[in-house]
C-alpha cells in the first residue's frame, strides 16, 4: 500500500513538472515564412498552407498565407502538440509546389517541440513551367533500321556549340533499349536547340523524305523528360517516294472509244484537258498515269477532257476532289463509276452501323435513328437498330435520301447520345458518296455517366495564331465566381505545346469560358461572336480537348 501511494505521489509529481513545459508549447504558435516563390508566380497569387490540421484542404481561406512588408509570405500556424504535415498551394491541388524540376515532393513536416519558425523556399508549382530545373533528359525511343550499330547517337546543340563530344553521346538503357542523355543547364538561358547526329551534322536527322530537319527546341523546366523519334539520316535516305502511279482498273462501259483520260488537280491549276497529264494504256490494256511528286499531298479528279465530262459517283454525283499524301503506297487503283454527262441519278441505300458504344449501355435497351427523314421522332419502330452476328447495332435504310441529318436515341430525347463531356451533340450529317455502310461511334448517354470523376483535365487543342507567346490564357466559370482573371486559374503548356488545367468536382457540372485576363478578351466563335458558356457534367471522360476560335478585340 504504501509502494503504490509513493508511486502515485511520483507520478503526480512528473506531471506537474512538466505541465509548464506542455502548456508552453500548447500555447505556442509557430510561424511558416515563405521567403522565396518561383519567378513565375502570377502576380498577385494567393498563397495557402494545407496538411493534417484542416483536412488537406488546398484552398481553405481560413489558411491563406499574408504578405509582410519584407515581401516574404507568413502564416501562423494554430497552437498544439505533436507532428504536423503539410504543402503549399496556390488554392488547388493542380498548382502545389514541386521539386526544382516539376516532380511532386513528400509533404513537408514540423514537429512542435523543434522550434517557432519555419522557413520555406518554394521551388515550383505543378500548374506551371519549372523555370529553375537544372537539367532535361532526352530519350530518342525509334531511330532508323538502317542506322549503323558501329557509329554513336549523339546530340548537337546550342550547348556544346554544334559540335558533339562524348558528353554528348547518348547511352542505351539496357531495360527499355532507348537511348538517353541527361543534359545539364548552363547559365541562365532556358532554350535548348539540338538535333540528333551519328556524331556530326553531316549526319544529322532528317525527316520522313529525309530532307533536312529544323532545329529542334525545348526549355529547361517546361518538362523533365522529352521523348523524341528518329525516321531518317539525311546521309542515308532510302527509297524517297518522288512519284505516284495511278491505276484506273476499271472505267465505264459507255466511255466512248479512243477518247482520252486525264488528270487534274492541284499540280496544274485544276486544267481538265493538260496534255501533259494524260492517261496512257500499260501492257495490261488499263489506263495509268505517273505523277511526279511536286508537293507532299495532292488533290486531283478524272475527267475525259472538260468539266461537263468529270468522273460521278455511282449515283451520278459530282465528287469530292480525291487526296492522296505521299509517302504511303507509290501505287493507288481506281474505278470510276461513271462520267457526268452519261449518268442519271439513282436515290441510295446504305446501312448505320454502330461501331462503338459506351460501356454503360444497358443490354436490355434499342437503339432508335432519329432524324430529318421521319421528323425526329426519337423511338419510331420502323428506324430501330437490329444487331448483327458480332453483337453490333446496324439499321439499314432503303431507297434513302442521298443526305441526311441524324442522331441515335435509346428511345426519348432523355437517353440520347452525348459527346465526350457528357452535353448534347450537334446532328450528325451523312452524304453518300458511294459508300454502302456508314460507321459511327457513341462516346456516351446524356443520362448515363461512366466514370466516378474527382476531376477533369481540359485541353486547348487549338488557339488563335494572333495569341502571343507570353499571353497567359485564363478559364473562368462556375466555380471561381466567373473571375476572368484569377491567378489560380491560369493554363499550363504540355508537351505538344496545348494549354490545359485541371479543374476538381465540387458539383456535378461546371460552365466555364476562356480569356485573355478579362472579359474584354473573352474567347468568341469562328464569326466573332461571343459563345454561350461552356459546361461539362462530370463523369464523362478524364480529358475535355476544345478549340479557341478568336480573342475579342485582337
Amino acid at each position: 500500500m504504501f509502494l503504490t501511494h509513493k508511486i502515485r505521489t511520483i507520478s503526480r509529481f512528473r506531471f506537474l513538472f512538466f505541465l509548464p513545459l506542455l502548456l508552453m508549447f500548447a500555447c505556442k504558435r509557430p510561424v511558416v515564412m515563405v521567403e522565396k516563390v518561383p519567378e513565375n508566380t502570377p502576380a498577385g497569387a494567393r498563397l495557402f498552407i494545407a496538411g493534417n490540421f484542416n483536412r488537406w484542404d488546398p484552398g481553405d481561406v481560413r489558411y491563406t498565407f499574408e504578405m509582410g512588408s519584407d515581401s516574404n509570405y507568413y502564416y501562423s500556424l494554430p497552437g498544439g502538440f505533436g507532428h504536423l504535415e503539410f504543402k503549399i498551394t496556390r488554392g488547388e491541388w493542380s498548382s502545389v509546389e514541386t521539386d526544382i524540376c516539376g516532380y511532386e515532393i513528400e509533404n513537408r513536416s514540423f514537429d512542435y517541440s523543434s522550434g517557432d519558425t519555419i522557413k520555406i523556399e518554394v521551388l515550383s508549382w505543378k500548374d506551371a513551367e519549372a523555370v529553375n530545373c537544372p537539367e532535361l533528359t532526352i530519350v530518342l525511343q525509334n531511330i532508323p533500321e538502317n542506322t549503323p550499330e558501329d557509329e554513336p547517337i549523339a546530340l548537337a546543340g546550342n550547348f556544346n556549340e554544334w559540335d558533339p563530344d562524348s558528353t554528348s553521346f547518348l547511352h542505351r538503357d539496357k531495360a527499355s533499349g532507348k537511348f538517353m542523355l541527361k543534359i545539364p543547364r548552363k547559365g541562365i538561358d532556358r532554350l535548348l536547340e539540338f538535333k540528333v547526329t551519328r556524331g556530326n551534322l553531316l549526319t544529322a536527322e532528317a525527316d520522313k523524305y529525309g530532307l533536312e530537319m529544323e532545329k529542334r527546341q525545348v526549355r529547361f523546366g517546361m518538362t523533365d523528360t522529352l521523348f523524341i523519334d528518329v525516321e531518317n539520316w539525311e546521309d542515308m535516305t532510302e527509297n524517297i517516294q518522288d512519284r505516284l502511279t495511278i491505276i484506273l482498273d476499271r472505267i465505264p462501259l459507255e466511255t466512248p472509244a479512243g477518247e482520252s483520260i486525264f488528270l487534274t488537280g492541284s499540280f496544274n491549276g485544276w486544267y481538265p484537258k493538260d496534255n501533259k497529264y494524260k492517261f496512257r494504256k500499260n501492257a495490261q490494256g488499263k489506263f495509268e498515269y505517273n505523277l511526279l511528286r511536286t508537293d507532299d499531298a495532292v488533290e486531283y479528279k478524272i475527267s475525259r477532257g472538260d468539266w461537263s465530262k468529270e468522273e460521278v459517283d455511282v449515283l451520278g454525283y459530282k465528287m469530292s476532289n480525291r487526296k492522296y499524301a505521299f509517302g504511303g503506297e507509290d501505287t493507288v487503283h481506281l474505278s470510276i463509276a461513271g462520267w457526268l454527262d452519261q449518268t442519271h441519278v439513282k436515290q441510295p441505300t446504305y446501312t448505320i452501323l454502330v461501331d462503338k458504344m459506351p460501356p454503360t449501355t444497358p443490354e436490355s435497351d434499342d437503339l432508335y435513328l432519329a432524324g430529318s427523314f421521319n421528323n425526329w421522332r426519337a423511338g419510331q419502330r420502323k428506324y430501330r437498330f437490329s444487331k448483327n452476328q458480332e453483337g453490333k447495332y446496324f439499321l439499314t435504310l432503303d431507297e434513302a435520301l442521298r443526305s441526311i441529318q441524324y442522331k441515335v436515341t435509346r428511345g426519348g430525347w432523355d437517353t440520347q447520345e452525348a459527346d465526350e463531356a457528357g452535353l448534347e451533340i450537334a446532328n450528325r450529317q451523312f452524304e453518300y458518296q458511294g459508300n454502302d455502310t456508314a460507321k459511327i461511334e457513341i462516346a456516351n448517354w446524356i443520362d448515363l455517366p461512366r466514370i466516378d470523376q474527382q476531376r477533369v483535365v481540359i485541353v486547348l487543342e487549338n488557339v488563335p495564331k494572333n495569341t502571343a507567346s507570353n499571353d497567359r490564357i485564363y478559364i473562368a466559370g462556375s466555380f471561381n465566381n466567373w473571375n476572368p482573371g484569377s491567378a489560380n486559374y491560369i493554363l499550363n503548356k504540355n508537351l505538344k505545346n496545348e494549354y490545359y488545367i485541371t479543374i476538381p468536382r465540387r458539383s456535378d457540372k461546371i460552365e466555364f469560358k476562356f480569356t485573355l485576363g478579362s472579359w474584354e478578351n473573352e474567347e468568341l466563335d469562328a464569326e466573332g461572336r461571343v459563345i454561350p458558356n461552356r459546361s461539362y457534367h462530370f463523369g464523362y471522360t478524364d480529358t475535355l480537348r476544345l478549340k479557341v476560335a478568336q480573342w475579342e478585340n485582337r
